[in-house]
């Protein structure tokens, strides 16, 4: 069987769900079994102070797939920080005591530690928001 020849060079491979994200400028933090890709939507200031509110879309992937984690809608987080690609804003570790890793974003202003968290919902196969996991460290 006889390759099919490159176009200007290019892999005619399909692109994975991180690279089409990569492309499209999404950041990748590493997370243990799955990982997650952000970009930064718009930032607003908030009620005429100084502070701002980051709004950020994330994507969560599968380590050993790439394929998209937990439904394809968007996600929408937001942060007082600028810098949600920084592994050091995200935790990640089972929450809820199901064997299964969840995660924790940091939320604060760096006044006040503050995190929200979201655990694996494995009946709807999604993450979903875990308020009782919230809060400071």
């Amino acid at each position: 069987m006889i390759a099919a020849p490159l176009l200007n060079g290019e892999d005619k491979r399909k692109q994975t769900t991180r690279e089409r994200l990569a492309a499209a400028g999404y950041q990748l933090v590493l997370g243990p079994s799955y990982s997650i890709q952000i970009i930064l939507l718009e930032t607003k200031a908030t009620g005429g102070k100084v502070t701002n509110l980051y709004i950020y879309d994330y994507v969560i992937t599968d380590n050993a797939t790439e394929k998209i984690r937990g439904g394809r809608s968007k996600n929408r987080l937001e942060a007082s920080v600028g810098d949600m690609h920084l592994p050091i804003r995200w935790q990640f570790r089972d929450l809820n005591g199901d064997g299964l890793p969840d995660f924790r974003y940091y939320k604060g202003d760096g006044k006040k530690d503050f995190w929200w968290a979201e655990i694996w919902d494995g009946r709807h196969s999604r993450f979903t928001f875990a308020k009782e996991f919230a809060g400071e460290q």
